[in-house]
């Protein structure tokens, strides 16, 4: 069996430490943890951005889990994305990428049964220009026009 090394593992098995050496390698970091809810209290259309959390300038995004619970009694489909600015149409694409569901990178969630979705590789360590806000958009439908008309979205947004 063979085996590979990563940059950084490459860097600490030649005497790095992780405080000198290794760039960017985050050995001794701590990760930052954002954990928000929202509770649908009125339908939601998908024009709607939902604020599910903050991360400082020049910090790098590592990860955005959204726990979806059942959002819609009727059995409709719906796309998920992220971005780091507030948008009035999901057919804007979101500067973090759609968020994906197991392995596809264009999620279809079903808004009648509870789903958790992911960041995908798109917004993966991207590192904040500025303070800024990580915004969620739903589109119940595929943009059909039907809304989210309740439950509670549970987010971990999480930074180094």
């Amino acid at each position: 069996m063979a085996i590979v090394k990563a940059a950084n593992v490459t860097k600490y098995d030649a005497g790095g430490s992780g405080d000198n050496i290794i760039e960017d390698g985050y050995i001794k970091t701590v990760e930052k943890v954002w954990l928000d809810t929202y509770s649908v209290a009125a339908a939601i259309p998908s024009t709607t951005s939902i604020s599910i959390g903050k991360v400082p300038k020049g910090k790098k995004l590592t990860g955005v889990i959204v726990y979806l619970p059942v959002l819609s009694g009727v059995a409709t489909t719906g796309f998920c994305q992220l971005s780091t600015t507030a948008v009035s149409n999901l057919g804007t694409t979101g500067t973090l990428g759609k968020m994906k569901i197991g392995g596809a990178e264009h999620i279809i969630a079903s808004l009648a049964t509870e789903s958790t979705v992911f960041l995908s590789a798109t917004g993966f360590l991207t590192e904040m220009p500025a303070d800024c806000d990580i915004y969620l958009m739903i589109d119940a439908n595929g943009g059909a026009g039907t809304t989210i008309t309740g439950g509670t979205i549970r987010t971990i947004v999480k930074y180094v």
